[in-house]
């Protein structure tokens, strides 16, 4: 430890230029890990609604009316209730349940599902069946609650989902179930639940292969309720979006993973540098019985000022706040730990190269 030390005091002497390219490391690996989660889930939404594709199912954009909440008539809501029972459709509240009533669900973030097609379209949800019933996230393993009050029927919490359980949403994309209340509602609940959540419900509707009359049908029922809905196919529409949203993410991650070699490279030329200025120091500590070991450590306690300190700090919070910007963290957090090991090699290497310490 004494050894590291003594590198880090190294760096804290040139702390302006040290500080200046520690920043720039640390900015580059925390956009590039943000870029990078995008990315990570993407891909993971493209490979959780395969089920979707297969089935050619249409999903719809909303449009919602300016001032009060849309009122769709009780017919256009049993619709969408029958397709549900036929297996023909599903749909999800994710953010509008419970407005009203903070005491809902414990008080926890829900998701609420109504469909019975559902355990066989996410198997990795381990849904239990059948329904009504409620399961808690991996981090609610107690949640306090024994059972989830929704439109006067007591939905009991009878499981815990799988640790990183993901309820793979066209619409929200990737949405983590870990903190949340997963509750499997019963189809006749739709026409007794609230305005806004029933708009949710009409919105996030999910059907499969429906005909042009049924989505006809569905979206002017809607609309003569004053909510617009757009629908789309999500075999043609969701890899086309993803496409569009790789390109994106793609542009950031080439430019900031190009900042980051620059980045990289501009402090190899100052380490090589620093490392000469030092010559004097190192032959005299060798002098002194210190071994190659010791002026080793000592020269990655200073790459470790620069490259690790601030960088894996930031990108460790990230990793704690988890969600989607965990795994984008991780990778980027393995390939500035691996590039300290390769910029230290060859620092060490350098030294005793050149300055003949062996």
């Amino acid at each position: 430890m004494r050894e590291v030390w003594k590198g880090f005091i190294i760096a804290l002497r040139r702390w302006s230029t040290m500080l200046l390219l520690t920043g720039m490391i640390a900015a580059a690996c925390v956009v590039l890990s943000l870029a990078l989660s995008d990315v990570l889930s993407q891909v993971a939404v493209l490979r959780g609604a395969e089920q979707l594709r297969e089935r050619h199912a249409v999903t719809y954009t909303a449009y919602y009316p300016h001032g009060p909440c849309s009122r769709v008539d009780e017919v256009t809501v049993q619709f969408l209730a029958d397709m549900i029972d036929r297996q023909q459709a599903y749909t999800a509240i994710v953010f509008n349940m419970g407005l009203d009533d903070p005491d809902f669900a414990g008080g926890y973030p829900s998701l609420v599902l109504f469909g019975d097609i559902l355990p066989d379209l996410f198997p990795d949800l381990q849904l239990d069946e059948p329904a009504p019933c409620a399961m808690s996230g991996a981090k609610l393993a107690e949640p306090g609650i024994e059972a989830v009050s929704l439109a006067g029927e007591d939905i009991p919490i009878v499981k815990t989902l799988p640790a990183g359980a993901t309820f793979f949403d066209v619409n929200v994309t990737g949405l983590p179930l870990d903190n949340r209340i997963l509750i499997r509602a019963p189809t006749e609940t739709l026409s007794s639940l609230q305005p806004i959540e029933q708009e949710e419900a009409l919105t996030r509707a999910v059907m499969f292969a429906p005909t042009s009359e049924t989505v006809d049908a569905y979206v002017s029922g809607c609309l003569q309720g004053g909510l617009s809905l757009i629908p789309h196919d999500v075999a043609v529409d969701q890899p086309q979006r993803f496409r569009e949203i790789m390109m994106t993410s793609a542009m950031y991650i080439v430019g900031m993973l190009g900042f980051l070699i620059l980045a990289l490279a501009t402090f190899l030329s100052s380490a090589r540098l620093t490392m000469r200025q030092e010559y004097r120091t190192f032959k005299i500590r060798e002098m002194c019985g210190a071994t190659p070991m010791h002026i080793s450590i000592q020269i990655g306690g200073f790459l470790a000022a620069v490259v690790l300190a601030l960088p894996v700090t930031l990108l460790s919070l990230l990793v704690m706040i988890g969600g989607p910007f965990a795994a984008g963290a991780l990778w980027v957090m393995l390939a500035v730990v691996l590039s300290f090991f390769f910029l230290w090699l060859t620092s060490v290497r350098e030294v005793r190269v050149q300055d003949q310490i062996r």
